[in-house]
């Protein structure tokens, strides 16, 4: 008698992005050492290449946006590969942020953001080119234990559906936090170029050959 019951997410007639994605193969970069911009990779994945980012100036290690893809709304959370220069809070010292690395405020912005997501029944997607969380005193000071913690519970705790894309590498904890295999998204999708391990091949001899001295 009665008709199944829709989606509860958002969906539009779809649009073609506004460039072409062949121009991906001349932006994206499977070499962990050279750095590319992930906006210029999800204008030409979007609809209409139109992408809403959320507290763009914060965090900028990690992008979080609204856009479309095929109609749906999404939420998209992905790693930024271009370093970025920031501005110390307090001393106003000069920075580098390191791309495809996630920082204590790239962890605090991408988990409320996933948990907005969430209470606006929002379907998010993850684009991976991650090497993990940053290490070292300053980062443990800045809170990224914490700040961290808070990212992986809102990924683990999410109940939206979502969707992993491996682009590049993803590696360590940045693996886990971006919705890596163990939290159960609905599909992951690796690129050609994927890569994933808990550390990277190049990490973890460095770590063996480093013991090894030690030990001489």
């Amino acid at each position: 008698m009665g008709s199944r019951p829709a989606a509860p997410f958002d969906h539009t007639a779809a649009e073609p992005p506004a460039y072409r994605a062949e121009e991906i193969y001349g932006i994206f970069s499977g070499d962990p050492a050279r750095q590319y911009d992930m906006r210029e990779i999800i204008a030409r994945i979007v609809d209409a290449s139109a992408f809403e980012e959320y507290r763009a100036e914060y965090g900028q290690t990690v992008l979080c946006g609204y856009a479309r893809i095929g109609g749906w709304a999404v939420g998209i959370v992905a790693n930024q590969k271009k370093h970025v220069q920031i501005t110390a809070h307090g001393t106003g010292e000069k920075r580098i942020h390191f791309g495809g690395v996630i920082y204590t405020e790239s962890a605090e912005k991408a988990a409320r953001f996933i948990l907005d997501c969430n209470q606006h029944l929002v379907p998010l997607v993850f684009l991976h080119d991650v090497n993990g969380f940053m290490v070292g005193k300053e980062a443990e000071w800045s809170g990224i234990i914490r700040a961290g913690a808070k990212m992986v519970n809102a990924v683990s705790n999410s109940v939206v559906p979502k969707i992993t894309v491996i682009c590049g590498g993803s590696f360590g904890a940045g693996h886990y936090a971006m919705c890596g295999k163990a939290y159960d998204p609905r599909f992951v999708f690796a690129w050609p170029t994927a890569r994933y391990a808990v550390m990277s091949g190049d990490a973890a001899a460095e770590t063996l050959v480093e013991i090894k001295i030690k030990q001489l």
